[in-house]
């Protein structure tokens, strides 16, 4: 798809002159900004010809992966073929890839999801294939190129072998402004088709400017209109723009797919991610990753984890790292696109089921925040009505509480507990009395 991929050009020249002077660099950027459509239509198509390139992703066999697409490079290469056979030497993993280099002026491999090798794979095989990348650029004078979410950024820094990579970043921001504009109209320009009329374009523009999932919502969007295309004049009409709910509609089509896919019997877990990430004002809600999934029981996290992965690859959700006031690194999960919200009419219908108590449970969730950093004051905690409200609230209620809610609930329980039984001796102590 190189011919119609517009938008990043500066950006496509900019990453090739770093790498012609730099042997490590990374492309980052939050879930669903296009980094992989920007490494395979735009980055690796304009390569210079002198150069050889392979490029894997990790998966859940980092190891198995890099050496199936080297061994493509070395076709008939006998003594890189017997190197195979060591399957955990990291000596025989350089040799092959010197191998390889001798073949061409300069070499580039390209590790694409990288966030891959720390989701799928354990600790010391992060630790082995971190170390294998940094000794194949200091050893076999191969360039890397890692190309990962910017929410997973702080596991190179924690890998000695890759945290040069920090210093080398090509950081891929949501499109927007004259750069959107070509992403969208060019490429149907190209195939002989144009908008019906320029306020179309303005209207999906707006709809989607600023939103960290723009493309996706796009692609959405176009996947669509496309196939309601009027071939006999060349036009992609606003007719049928309305037909398929503007943004919002393509969007909950889409949805509507993933759930299929994700399976009746997974449902009231995807509705219980949901019901964390939609506020009782109908509004989207920003959550740390964890405290999302600390909602779910021990037994049920594994399976909310993946669904979770699978809404994020789907671009339903979007999650992204930011820095605390300390520092420290967090990694947010939001819904991508506040039309979700009203347009999707399986959400809209679980919004309705729990609206009696959505507002309690943000007043819920301020609360527990605002306890949390006071630490943890007993002043801030509810009683009287606010606390018997949220009592009878949460025996009707019928999803989870985050760890810090939960931790926030059971301490105002601890309180009452306490004062009844004050109240108690109170009384007896004033029988005694009497």
């Amino acid at each position: 798809d190189a011919e119609f991929f517009y938008g990043r050009e500066s950006q496509v020249e900019a990453v090739w002159q770093q790498l012609r002077h730099t042997r490590l660099v990374g492309v980052t950027g939050p879930s669903g900004v296009g980094k992989t459509s920007f490494l395979r239509a735009g980055l690796l198509p304009a390569r210079p010809g002198s150069w050889g390139l392979i490029h894997a992703t990790p998966g859940a066999s980092p190891f198995l992966a890099l050496r199936e697409v080297l061994v493509r490079e070395l076709a008939g290469d006998t003594q890189a073929m017997l190197a195979l056979l060591h399957q955990d030497d990291l000596d025989a993993d350089i040799a092959m890839a010197r191998r390889w280099r001798r073949k061409h002026d300069e070499v580039l491999l390209v590790l694409d999801q990288f966030e891959e090798l720390f989701t799928l794979s354990p600790d010391v095989e992060q630790a082995r294939f971190a170390e294998l990348v940094s000794r194949l650029v200091f050893e076999a004078d191969v360039h890397v190129l890692l190309s990962l979410r910017d929410d997973f950024l702080f596991h190179c820094q924690e890998q000695a072998g890759l945290a040069p990579v920090i210093h080398a970043l090509t950081l891929l921001t949501p499109l927007s402004g004259g750069a959107l504009r070509r992403a969208l109209v060019k490429p149907a320009l190209d195939c002989g088709y144009r908008f019906e009329d320029e306020a179309m374009i303005d209207e999906m523009i707006a709809a989607v400017e600023g939103e960290r999932g723009a493309l996706p919502l796009l692609a959405f969007t176009m996947a669509q209109l496309w196939e309601r295309r009027d071939r006999e004049q060349g036009l992609i009409t606003r007719e049928a723009y309305a037909q398929i709910g503007e943004v919002g509609g393509a969007l909950a089509q889409h949805a509507e797919a993933v759930m299929e896919q994700i399976g009746n019997e997974r449902h009231p877990l995807v509705r219980e991610i949901f019901r964390n990430l939609v506020t009782g004002q109908t509004t989207r809600a920003v959550l740390e990753r964890e405290e999302l999934l600390s909602v779910f029981e021990p037994e049920t996290r594994p399976a909310a984890e993946d669904i979770l992965r699978r809404l994020i690859d789907a671009r339903l959700l979007t999650t992204y790292e930011s820095k605390g006031e300390d520092g420290s690194s967090h990694h947010r999960v939001e819904i991508v696109h506040e039309s979700l919200l009203s347009a999707w009419p399986r959400l809209v219908r679980w919004q309705t089921q729990d609206a009696d108590g959505a507002q309690l449970r943000d007043q819920l969730r301020q609360a527990a925040q605002l306890w949390e950093q006071k630490g943890r004051t007993e002043d801030l905690l509810w009683t009287g009505t606010a606390y018997q409200e949220f009592a009878l609230w949460r025996e009707r209620y019928p999803g989870g509480l985050s760890q810090q809610e939960e931790s926030f609930a059971q301490a105002m329980a601890a309180r009452a507990a306490r004062r009844r039984k004050r109240r108690r001796l109170a009384v007896s102590g004033t029988f005694v009395v009497l």
